[in-house]
């Protein structure tokens, strides 16, 4: 028995470090609730393999895991205790989970956090917290931890009015004037950028084949929609091209501290963000 054990604690082990390697490639839908985990069929089909090939023992420890962890939160809840799940793991992870807790604790709603296994059958991990979550949503109504986590979220960005947030961490991206989505953003700067530059008569063009030359800024755009901090990094393929990079460059500059960007937002509220912006030269 303590082999078979070892064989089982082994097999967890690899499977909580394969599924925290994948978390970050989002197969969560965020144009749904803001806790719901949501499956892939992608997903549900490595769920079978693997469960093809698992030995009796990572069978009956995962079956009698849930049966016992069933039977403790219908035993907790019987009793009005409450748990609310932080989930790790392949889900969406909050910036927010300090202030939800706060929320949380003024209806009497303890917490835990779990792990969420890639390779292991939803029906058969974090039963417990599972239950939970359904009982949650049955007293308080199936809004109730969205409508919290909104809260919890806006509460963070207040909270944190200073930091400076990524290009992707943004609810509202930094926008060129004028753009209405996201699509618009990548067109829009560099179509007006050639608009006013001139390429010198003997710049020597891309040839069919080649690589494209580029121009990338990255830049910090604060919530009041000031300008600091631009790095330029200039490629190109024909090093001729070299002996313009200070024209282009001193260009390229004198677009971004001219231009009125729009400032990015996050939960309705302006703030700091860091832009990439990229041009190819022709």
């Amino acid at each position: 028995m303590v082999l078979n054990g070892a064989k089982v604690l082994g097999s967890l082990t690899i499977l909580v470090l394969a599924c925290f390697t994948m978390k970050n490639k989002r197969f969560e839908s965020k144009s749904e609730s803001f806790y719901q985990l949501k499956s892939d069929t992608i997903l549900d089909s490595a769920y079978i393999a693997d469960r093809n090939h698992w030995t009796k023992e990572e069978k009956k420890y995962w079956d009698s895991t849930c049966q016992s962890d069933t039977k403790r939160a219908e035993s907790d809840i019987k009793n009005k205790k409450l748990t609310y799940f932080h989930y790790f793991g392949m889900v969406k992870q909050y910036r927010s989970n300090e202030e939800m807790n706060i929320l949380l604790e003024k209806y009497n709603i303890q917490i835990d956090s779990t792990a969420y296994l890639c390779t292991v059958p939803s029906e058969l991990q974090n039963c417990y917290a599972t239950l939970m979550d359904k009982e949650i949503g049955r007293r308080f109504g199936g809004k109730f931890i969205d409508s919290l986590r909104n809260i919890a979220e806006i509460q963070y960005v207040k909270k944190n009015p200073d930091k400076l947030y990524d290009f992707e961490e943004c609810d509202h991206i930094p926008r060129y004037p004028g753009d209405k989505t996201y699509e618009d953003f990548f067109k829009s700067y560099s179509r007006d950028f050639w608009k006013n530059v001139r390429y010198p008569d003997d710049f020597d063009y891309r040839k069919e084949g080649d690589y494209y030359s580029r121009i990338s800024a990255d830049f910090i755009l604060s919530k009041t929609g000031t300008v600091s901090n631009i790095i330029i990094d200039l490629r190109f393929q024909n090093k001729k091209n070299y002996k313009y990079s200070s024209y282009f460059i001193t260009h390229f500059k004198s677009f971004i501290n001219n231009t009125k960007w729009i400032p990015a937002k996050s939960m309705g509220i302006a703030i700091n963000s860091k832009v990439p912006l990229t041009l190819f030269f022709k």
